[in-house]
């Protein structure tokens, strides 16, 4: 009890005085300057502020050592009173006054005193001594090794807590100032006159602190008692100091058999570690006469640190027994017994550098052993179903079957108890092994192989799967089988002592039994012990460590040399390993909750973030995850945390801050180092999806819809950490640039489909990096828009007429691109755009009128009107092709202040025109667009007949609901070219008056024609070129969109119909094209001619050669004109039927 006691509270409040928690900034603060005097002055007020909170702690600690102190010297007393019962009273002694003895084990003086009169307290009661000694208890040969086990796991703790003390500096460094400071406060009390009994009180406390605990001297203090005050065992003649040895010969001897094998437990190596204190109590009892056993010491020194090294006490204090023996029972006689400290820590530190070579094999090995226990315990303690029985049976098979089931009962138990029985011994192996390979490399200051880690985390992971079984899942079946198992090996025990109770019963009533004899005594003891043993067996199937002592007892004290006539050694043996499986099943949760503890690992959080690391790979490669059972792991430190007393708690929650800076600790780097990796290969995967490239990872989707991680009290949901991740993420990257917004809703949406992640929308305005130019910049410069991109109609698109110096690509916006931008802006941008469009309309459409009214330009119109008006007359309704190509050259000649020609200036303005109506015609098809992706989530949508009724007078907004989607199923889309057309014709009628100059538009569009040609023509060939001078286009359907326009508001589109130009056109390039195969034909020909005289003049062939060669070139010309004639037939047939398409749009347009 006190080894627990000392094990969970006072040891940890010890060792962590210096803890490192949200309130311990001096340490920090002194590392960064020492010379820093300010700094210094906060870090000693904060140490003596904790240490002055950490007194009631000390006192605590100092109380169980002195207990322990006088543990240790009463169970020395007993020992050695076992032994020699004569020399020792009844029940206590009194000195010659009468007054009691004062045992007080830091004083000397009086046990210099009581040895001095040893001898004639003796002399003088020995008479007394006759009357008052009791029988001897147990019979003679029986061994207290129970006993020396006491005083070795006594003298255990003792040099624990002396270990804790000098290693912790901070406690000693603030344990000096503090007494400074009381020094001082003393000495001015005095000097004051103002000393009180509280302060002298206090100053008592404070010595017997520094003396008992804060020296580090309560082992040797324990040690170096007087084991013999009044010489009693001097008097005997009885060598306590042998019985110490034989005590010490045996256990040690049995602990080390059973180190490294299948048989160690937890407690063997501690329990090597109070042999090694019980040999410096030996060492110490023995007489300056006497030699120490040179063989006991070569034992010490060479079987236990070849098997363990370095050994824990309790977390961050070791044990290293050759330092230990050099440092407190050295033995330089006995040769090669003796070493300095380096040099035992350099062969340590080899011995444990070639066991990592294995440390991975026998990781493996207990690993597989687990997962072969755990499917054997899964199956053994679960809960069975009673079978089943028909109703028709006769006695015979009652009897039968009550017998096979006490039987099949009997086995199971015992199966089941094998079972639990091994998976203890396997969580000792997996404690052992990973408390040595982290105690030995921390305190040999070795560095730990990488590759241990997984091997350490699968030590972990047996530990805390074997709790979680038995402890957890299988309890309730655990303590139903250990209830049985208990009753069981308590009635085979005393089945076992039957023969003896048989025995002494007949030796009782047997007729020559004489009461005063001294074997009735003995009958008399024997028979008090068994009624005493069967008390303590029966009654109850609850064994707690008091009663398994009593037991152990009681059968000590039946063992007599007159029952081994019943009683055979195999049967002691029988009843030992009865006791030792009483021991282990009544303490199974004890047992499993000590062995499985991982609390030490709070001293080693350094690995913590490699571990975690681990994992994340771990997880990724395989398909079964442990992350949970290590997390599991490094939340045990919360039980030693909670020792922690001088610092103050949390009002709320309870916890001390040094609890709260581990769990951000852990929670920090599990974050960062197994959450962030996941995050991240999310992001990765979902950009890779988006792009149509394969994923990143399969098991990806595994570690997502994992149950929640629980570390230190906290919930970790590694699924809402990924959705936090990438929705800050999302948002961030947006905001940055709104043009990549649809790219990451397509990214929400995959992650909701592939990972089932419900990511939350930023309510941000979406755009598209598809999307191009934004349609918001292209409103802010509409009329540079218009001059530098040209329309496409087959693909409703514009492009960009001649790109930036060092462009690798043209720009383009078709109606995609304005669908991204009306959802990233709003529909509420639409009217403002065709405001934009109208406005800039009109400026264009007043150029042109403006360049119509032009005198010059006037009078050429008037003169060709006239003259088609007097064709017609004639009955000719084709405009010729060479007037139209006269009349432009004179049109050309006219120049206007942009510095083009006038033919030029106005194809120039028209196109222009036309390309604002296609934006119109575009910014309608890509709201149709909106809607139409809007569409298929409105599929049974009824609307509210008070909202088809019309506006409310207080609108709400579930009544905007209702008109958002009214408008989209019932409101018929407005067509803004129309609008257009049917605007500028009102505009136009009114005053025809003024604009009558207009009614000889049509007049002028065939040389429009030609010069688009031409201009065409020079476009694409500019495409070709690397140095461009000019506009290189492949497209320009804005001229024939604005010509269609034009005639439509002009009302002019029958009478350009009457020119027959296309017809004119048509008939010139085929006239050009008969004209040119006849000449192609008539220079064959003339060719062949000349090659045929050529041959029959064999004797003048180089001038033939040179004929042939003018008419070759000849050739080339004609062919050169031929491509000419076909790329202007070309361009003039896809002029018009982009005019016949453009006019499609005013098809059904009246005037009115």
């Amino acid at each position: 009890e006190l080894d627990t006691t000392f094990q969970s509270q006072i040891l940890p409040s010890i060792v962590l005085f210096s803890a490192v928690d949200d309130a311990a900034i001096y340490r920090e603060e002194s590392k960064k300057d020492i010379l820093d005097e300010e700094a210094q002055e906060r870090r000693e007020s904060a140490l003596l502020a904790r240490v002055g909170k950490f007194l009631p702690a000390l006192q605590v600690a100092s109380n169980g050592t002195a207990r322990l102190r006088r543990l240790v010297k009463n169970m020395v007393v007993q020992l050695g009173a076992v032994q020699t019962p004569s020399a020792v009273p009844f029940y206590y002694d009194e000195d010659e006054e009468g007054g009691s003895i004062n045992e007080d084990d830091g004083m000397s003086t009086s046990v210099m005193n009581t040895r001095a009169s040893a001898t004639h307290n003796g002399a003088n009661n020995g008479a007394k001594r006759g009357e008052s000694m009791q029988s001897p208890v147990f019979g003679p040969g029986v061994p207290m090794f129970r006993l020396g086990k006491a005083i070795s796991i006594a003298l255990r703790i003792l040099v624990a807590v002396d270990a804790s003390v000098s290693s912790n500096v901070d406690l000693q460094e603030a344990w000096a100032m503090y007494k400074d400071v009381v020094m001082e406060w003393s000495e001015q009390k005095r000097t004051d006159n103002t000393l009180d009994s509280e302060f002298e009180s206090f100053e008592r406390m404070m010595v017997q602190l520094d003396f008992n605990l804060l020296s580090s001297r309560s082992f040797v203090t324990a040690i170096e008692q007087n084991f013999d005050p009044r010489g009693r065992f001097q008097c005997a003649k009885f060598p306590l100091y042998d019985e110490i040895k034989s005590i010490l010969v045996t256990l040690y001897g049995q602990y080390c058999e059973r180190i490294n094998t299948e048989e160690e437990t937890a407690t063997e190596r501690l329990d090597c570690v109070g042999m090694y204190a019980m040999y410096v109590l030996y060492r110490h009892l023995l007489p300056p006469n006497i030699v120490p056993d040179a063989k006991l010491h070569k034992s010490l020194w060479s079987v236990f640190p070849v098997m363990c090294p370095v050994m824990e006490l309790y977390g961050p204090l070791y044990f290293i027994p050759r330092e230990f023996m050099m440092s407190y029972a050295p033995y330089k006689a006995v040769k090669g017994c003796s070493a300095d400290i380096p040099d035992i820590r350099s062969g340590a530190a080899a011995m444990v550098i070639k066991w990592n070579g294995s440390f991975k094999a026998r990781v493996a090995k207990i690993r597989l052993d687990t997962l072969r226990w755990i499917a054997m315990a899964d199956s053994d303690l679960s809960p069975t179903v009673p079978e089943s029985h028909s109703r028709t049976r006769n006695e015979h098979d009652d009897e039968d079957m009550h017998v096979n089931s006490l039987a099949s009962s009997v086995a199971s138990i015992e199966a089941a108890t094998s079972t639990i029985l091994q998976g203890m011994k396997i969580a000792h192996s997996a404690s052992i092994l990973l408390h040595s390979q982290l105690a030995a490399h921390r305190a040999l200051r070795l560095n730990y192989d990488a590759d241990h880690i997984p091997s350490l985390m699968s030590l972990m992971e047996v530990l805390k799967s074997i709790e979680k079984l038995l402890i957890v899942r299988r309890r309730s079946a655990v303590l139903s089988f250990q209830r049985s198992t208990l009753k069981m090996i308590a009635s085979n025990t005393l089945k076992k002592f039957d023969k003896v109770r048989s025995f002494v019963d007949q030796c009782s009533s047997s007729t020559d039994f004489s009461r005063n004899s001294e074997r009735a005594r003995s009958i008399t003891r024997l028979s008090a012990c068994l009624t005493a043993l069967e008390g303590v067996l029966k009654g109850t199937a609850s064994f707690s460590c008091i009663r398994r002592h009593s037991i152990a007892f009681s059968i000590a004290a039946c063992m007599d040399t007159m029952i081994l006539e019943v009683f055979s050694t195999d049967d002691l043996l029988a009843v030992e390993g009865y006791l030792k499986d009483l021991s282990q099943i009544s303490s199974i949760e004890e047992t499993l909750k000590q062995v499985c503890d991982c609390s030490f690992l709070y001293f080693y959080r350094d690995l913590f973030p490699e571990c975690v690391s681990r994992l994340y790979q771990s997880n990724l490669n395989s398909a079964v995850s442990h992350t949970q059972l290590v997390l599991t792991a490094f939340s045990d430190p919360e039980r030693i945390l909670k020792q922690v007393r001088h610092i103050d708690r949390d009002v709320q929650t309870g916890v001390t801050p040094c609890f709260i800076g581990y769990r951000n600790f852990v929670l920090s780097h599990l974050k960062e180092e197994y959450v962030g990796p996941i995050c991240q290969m999310i992001e990765t995967d979902l950009r890779l999806a988006t792009s149509g490239a394969k994923g990143v990872h399969s098991r990806l989707r595994k570690l997502i819809i994992s149950t929640p991680l629980y570390v230190c009290q906290t919930k970790l949901d590694v699924k809402s950490e990924v959705e936090k991740y990438l929705e800050r993420t999302f948002y961030d990257l947006c905001t940055l640039n709104l043009n990549d917004c649809n790219t990451y809703t397509e990214m929400r949406s995959i992650a909701n489909e592939r990972y089932g992640l419900n990511l939350a929308d930023p309510y941000l305005p979406d755009g598209s990096l598809d999307q191009g130019v934004d349609f918001m910049d292209i409103l802010r410069d509409l009329d540079s828009f218009i001059a530098q991109y040209n329309y496409n109609l087959i693909e409703q698109s514009f492009v960009e007429r001649r790109p930036e110096r060092g462009a690798k690509y043209l720009n383009t916006m078709n109606i995609k691109c304005l669908s991204a931008s009306f959802k990233q802006h709003g529909l509420g941008v639409v009217s403002s755009a065709v405001n934009v469009c109208y406005k800039l309309l009109a400026r264009k459409f007043q150029l042109l009128t403006e360049f119509f009214a032009d005198d010059n330009m006037n009078s050429l119109l008037s003169r060709e009107f006239r003259w088609f008006d007097n064709q017609k007359n004639v009955g000719n309704n084709t405009y010729p092709f060479a007037r139209a190509s006269i009349f432009s050259q004179e049109v050309k000649k006219l120049e206007v202040d942009s510095g083009n020609n006038a033919l030029d200036e106005c194809r120039i303005i028209i196109s222009e025109i036309g390309n604002v109506i296609a934006l119109g015609r575009m910014i309608r098809a890509a709201k149709r667009s909106v809607f139409s992706d809007e569409l298929p989530f409105l599929p049974s949508y009824a609307i509210p007949a008070d909202a088809s009724e019309g506006p409310q007078s207080k609108p709400n907004a579930k009544s905007g609901l209702h008109d958002a989607i009214s408008a989209i199923l019932t409101k018929q889309d407005p067509d803004f070219v129309r609008a257009f057309v049917n605007v500028f014709r009102g505009v136009i009628q009114k005053s025809q008056s003024d604009n009558s100059f207009m009614g000889s538009f049509f007049c002028i569009v065939p040389a429009l024609c030609l010069c688009w040609m031409e201009a065409s023509i020079q476009g694409k060939e500019m495409m070709h070129k690397k140095n461009i001078t000019r506009d290189g286009y492949y497209t320009d359907d804005g001229f024939a969109v604005g010509l269609a326009f034009s005639l439509s508001v002009l009302d002019q589109t029958k009478t350009y119909e009457s020119l027959n130009w296309f017809k004119s056109i048509q008939s010139k390039y085929a006239a050009d094209e008969e004209d040119l195969m006849e000449k192609k034909k008539a220079q064959q020909v003339k060719r062949n001619a000349k090659i045929s005289a050529s041959k029959q003049n064999a004797w003048f062939t180089s001038n033939t050669e040179d004929n042939t060669q003018e008419e070759d070139a000849e050739m080339t010309i004609l062919h050169m004109m031929g491509k000419r004639l076909e790329g202007n037939r070309r361009e003039m047939a896809m002029l018009f039927f982009s005019m016949h398409g453009a006019r499609a749009f005013f098809k059904d347009i009246r005037s009115k």
